[in-house]
């Protein structure tokens, strides 16, 4: 361990990438008996579910003290079909791995992440000795209001996947971000397994910090970049098409141009918006501009009038009016209000 400037001593990353290389003495036997289950599956719950039979990750003694749990995945074994009572994140810090999820066989590689729902059955393939995958396990009751709140929730993709992800009930989806690799979650990544394995002084609160960076960063490359989703995928992947869409375009967009570029008449695509996200059109819209103008209003010196044009009404009165109904003040007090 690395001496602070207090005289203790802490994790740093190259004891780390001894950790992680280095083969514990389970691996080891995993290698010399890649047919044989672990025994630790002997004392774990089973559960039937659509016909199959699954084991429950259940995480009650790993996290009683904690919401979040880091894990390096074992080697030379396989990780049977099972289910978890928990959000779980698979990071590929290096090399690759395959899982099945929900029956569908997904290969990631370095800098991958996926995210996988509550009670989402999949199962992890043998990883080769050069194959580094991290998990970061996650009470639901971690995602609280104060954590949510401060991730990016400026633009209609965060939200969604925000409350798609986090805030469903066991919905049995994933994500999958392709980084290819991100060198920002790849860092992030490493100070979090330093705080988890060598934990000292406010480590809960500095892994907590961290945890708010990487869900930043991922949704970054969700807004940048195509992800792919499960279950409903195609139906995933088609909203998100939309919603970017709208996103780009909230000043001026209408339910019928979006309808005809998208090739829906209006009054099943205003269906299909609401099924998704649980608001109408109109509603997704209003909230956008919304948040644009509490934006601008916060961070630059634009009069009042200037925003309203900037973010889509030509009719300061009717931008007033809108303002009121969701913040609830007008928009000089809701400035006025955010000044130190």
């Amino acid at each position: 361990m690395a001496p602070d400037a207090g005289g203790e001593s802490f994790m740093n990353l190259k004891q780390l990438e001894s950790k992680l290389t280095n083969l514990t003495p389970n691996e080891r036997s995993h290698r010399a008996h890649p047919e044989r289950l672990s025994s630790r599956y002997d004392q774990i719950d089973k559960t039937i579910v659509d016909g199959q039979e699954l084991y429950i990750f259940k995480f009650d003694s790993i996290m009683n003290q904690h919401n979040i749990c880091l894990n390096q995945e074992s080697r030379f074994t396989s990780i049977p079909k099972h289910i978890h009572s928990v959000i779980e994140l698979n990071y590929v810090y290096r090399g690759k791995m395959t899982q099945l999820i929900n029956g569908k066989e997904i290969t990631l590689h370095q800098g991958d992440v996926c995210i996988l729902d509550l009670n989402t059955a999949h199962e992890i393939l043998p990883l080769s000795e050069n194959d580094i995958v991290i998990t970061i396990d996650m009470r639901k009751k971690y995602f609280t209001a104060s954590f949510l709140s401060r991730l990016s929730t400026q633009g209609l993709v965060s939200r969604f996947l925000i409350n798609a992800l986090l805030e469903s009930q066991n919905k049995q989806q994933h994500m999958i971000f392709y980084s290819h690799p991100d060198i920002n979650i790849h860092f992030i990544v490493q100070q979090l397994l330093c705080e988890y394995y060598d934990s000292r002084i406010c480590s809960d609160e500095v892994m907590d910090a961290y945890m708010i960076i990487l869900f930043s960063q991922l949704l970054r490359m969700y807004q940048k970049q195509p992800v792919s989703t499960s279950s409903e995928d195609s139906d995933n992947e088609i909203l998100l098409l939309i919603l970017r869409y709208m996103e780009s375009n909230y000043q001026t967009v209408t339910l019928h141009s979006v309808a005809e570029l998208f090739g829906f008449h209006p009054n099943y695509l205003s269906a299909y918006i609401k099924k998704h996200t649980g608001v109408t059109f109109k509603e997704l819209i209003i909230t956008h501009r919304m948040l644009q103008a509490g934006f601008f209003l916060k961070n630059t010196n634009l009069s009042v009038a200037e925003i309203a044009r900037k973010v889509g009404y030509e009719n300061q009165g009717f931008f007033y009016k809108k303002f009121q109904n969701y913040y609830h003040m007008s928009p000089i007090d809701y400035r006025n209000s955010r000044k130190y």
